[in-house]
Parts: C-alpha cells; sequence; structure tokens
C-alpha cells in the first residue's frame, strides 16, 4: 500500500466520523432522547395512575420510562446501517431475562412504551405524540368504566369442612344467593383427612353483603376456617 492510498484512507476514516459525530446528528440525537423522555413519563403516568394501590411497583414504572428512551436512541444510532443492526442483534442476544412479567397489564405497557421508542426514533414526533395520547386516553377510559364500585367484584372463597359432614352442593342455595356467578375451583383434603378444603371463584352480587354471605356459610360449616380473598388467576 502506497503512502498516498494510505493518507486517502486516513481521510475518509475521519470525515466520516466526523460525519457520524456531527453537529447535526448529535442534535437529532439529543432531540430524541428529550422527546422520548417526555412521551415515556406520560406512560409511566398512566400506569400509575390506572394502578391499585397495592398493584403498583416503583420499578416497573422506572422501566417504563427508560424503555422508550433506549429503543429511539439504539434506532436512531442503528438507521440504515445493516451491519449495526447485526451487532445490536447479536449484542441483545446475550443477554439472559430473569424477570417474568407476570401480569398481561404489564406486558402491555413494556409493548406500549417499546412502539413509542420505535416511532420516536425513526424521529416521527408528531405521529408518535398522536400515538402516546390516544393510547393513554384508551386506558384510562378502561379502567374508569371497569374500576369494581361494588357489584360483580370477583373474589376467591376458601371454605374448610370437617370429615362428618357432605359438602356436596352444601353451599350452592347461599352461593346462588350472594353472588352473580361461582365456580368449584379446587377440592383438598387436609389435616390426615379430617378437614375437606373447598375453594371456589366467586363474583358477590354487592360488596356490601359480604358479612352476610360469611355469617350463613359459616353456620353450615360449623364455624370451621372460611377464608375470603382477593381473586387471583392461578
Amino acid at each position: 500500500m502506497t503512502e498516498s492510498n494510505f493518507s486517502r484512507q486516513m481521510m475518509d476514516f475521519f470525515e466520516g466520523l466526523l460525519q457520524i459525530n456531527g453537529i447535526e446528528n448529535v442534535l437529532r440525537a439529543a432531540m430524541t432522547v428529550l422527546v422520548a423522555s417526555v412521551f415515556g413519563l406520560l406512560i409511566y403516568f398512566t400506569y400509575k395512575l390506572t394502578c391499585r394501590p397495592f398493584d403498583y411497583q416503583r420499578e416497573f414504572g422506572l422501566v417504563l420510562i427508560v424503555v422508550p428512551i433506549v429503543v429511539s436512541i439504539l434506532l436512531t444510532v442503528i438507521g440504515t446501517n445493516i451491519a449495526r443492526a447485526f451487532s445490536l442483534a447479536g449484542a441483545l442476544s446475550i443477554i439472559r431475562y430473569r424477570s417474568t412479567l407476570v401480569k398481561p397489564k404489564e406486558i402491555v405497557f413494556i409493548f406500549f412504551g417499546m412502539g413509542t421508542g420505535f416511532i420516536t426514533g425513526c424521529f416521527l414526533y408528531l405521529p408518535a405524540l398522536v400515538f402516546v395520547l390516544i393510547t393513554c386516553v384508551v386506558i384510562i377510559v378502561y379502567t374508569a368504566f371497569t374500576l369494581e364500585r361494588g357489584r360483580n367484584v370477583a373474589k376467591t372463597l376458601t371454605i374448610a369442612v370437617p370429615e362428618n359432614i357432605n359438602y356436596d352442593g352444601l353451599f350452592d342455595e347461599i352461593l346462588e344467593k350472594f353472588t352473580s356467578s361461582y365456580a368449584l375451583n379446587s377440592i383438598r383434603i387436609i389435616s390426615g383427612g379430617a378437614v375437606t378444603e373447598l375453594q371456589y371463584h366467586i363474583k358477590i352480587k354487592d360488596i356490601s353483603m359480604t358479612k352476610e354471605l360469611l355469617d350463613e356459610v359459616r353456620v353450615l360449616n360449623q364455624n370451621f376456617k372460611i377464608q375470603l380473598s382477593q381473586f387471583a388467576t392461578q
């Protein structure tokens, strides 16, 4: 390689470096991060507003703010460069995700943040704003209309029955009286066969009638254990 060719290659390299790190690209990346941060905050506040107090997680809220920023800046850096895209895919394939998202709502918000980051990373700021605002409004309206208001509240009812009582259909009449729907979820034998534990998934017609429901159940199960808890899918 001649000295002139080497000099030309070095000049081309530095020109490309200056082009990549030019003031225009830096300003565009900074703007992308700023806009993505605002969108991330909007997504976070929507999540916090639509969460029940005992469901809210601060760490997950931070994730919702950071995800749009990371996705948008990665898309900005990659641009149309296929080599960078494959390099990024290889780097991400090394990551092992050890935490699982068990709630569908969390998965929806993660995809919401990723979608926002993709649109923002393409410098489509106005479409991204429209997307975020409409989606946030839809989530808030849906939550407001499906909020538990004391009627048809889903619960899990666990009843312990002594072995000398036939539990088959024993509580059906009471459950039909106080619930809009119910289903026997499981039957478990405990205490060496001395006690049978029945677990029902129920929807109480009126939450104010909970005490009456429990009083009538304990008459039939001879004051053995009764537990009414928040409904949770297995």
